[in-house]
């Protein structure tokens, strides 16, 4: 098996951690988008010639998205065809169907999914912004839950099937629950105006977390602290 890890983050804590635990199943690389492209869904690169570049022997990154990084393994043939596709660790949870169809990590593995590879995404729930080294916590912990959620998902992967995993912040108590219900809203939309120093006005788009609702994956992962799994079958847009 050959494996290819990507995110939306960029060369992110959580791109190492996930990369250091692909390793240990087969021969893994990543391929990441060169800058921060949370939030750009399946968005490919048309417009513009994509540029290589290596970061070390096992991690490159492309001027691209996150379905953009999926798309070069597979048909550019400047690496080897993946047989499995995990993207994260993404800073924040990804939970709630917006998320499903908005978040960058997700998107790669949607992406897979198209081209009859599987899967998985993982995201870690957090509030705070300090996404930098420090700010992860226990790593060997983080990397020990993904390695056994890849085991226990292994035998389960399937062509055109991803997984959407999102783990709590405090992992030490919590236990794997699946789940397909999702929260429908996980951020509500503020578009604030402001005016730049040159009296001009411009605008910010920012989304504000909504209440969780029981029973939906948001209230599993966020208030009850649980690891939540949910699969993701393309079939899903076959139904009559």
């Amino acid at each position: 098996m050959t494996i290819l890890v990507t995110n939306d983050d960029g060369d992110s804590e959580g791109l190492r951690i996930l990369l250091g635990v692909a390793n240990k199943f087969d021969n893994a690389y990543a391929i990441i988008p060169n800058r921060q492209r949370s939030a750009v869904s399946g968005a490919l690169t048309m417009h513009k010639p994509i540029r290589l570049h290596r970061i070390e022997s096992n991690i490159h990154s492309i001027n691209g998205t996150p379905s953009d990084c999926v798309l070069f393994s597979i048909f550019s043939k400047e690496f080897p065809k993946p047989n499995l596709v995990l993207s994260g660790i993404n800073w924040g949870d990804n939970a709630g169907i917006d998320c499903l169809l908005g978040s960058g990590t997700i998107a790669a593995c949607w992406q897979a999914a198209l081209e009859g590879i599987p899967g998985i995404a993982f995201s870690l729930a957090k509030k705070e912004r300090n996404w930098h080294k420090e700010g992860w916590g226990e790593k060997e912990k983080i990397a020990g839950t993904v390695e056994k959620i890849i085991k226990t998902l292994k035998p389960k992967l399937k062509p055109e099937t991803f997984f959407n995993v999102n783990l709590p912040t405090d992992l030490e108590n919590a236990k794997i629950v699946y789940m397909q219900k999702m929260q429908r809203d996980r951020f509500g939309v503020a578009v604030e105006k402001r005016i730049d120093p040159y009296g001009n006005p411009y605008f910010w788009i920012s989304g504000i977390l909504k209440k969780t609702e029981k029973g939906t994956d948001v209230h599993e992962v966020i208030e009850n602290r649980n690891i939540v799994i949910s699969e993701i079958p393309l079939s899903i847009f076959e139904k009559p």
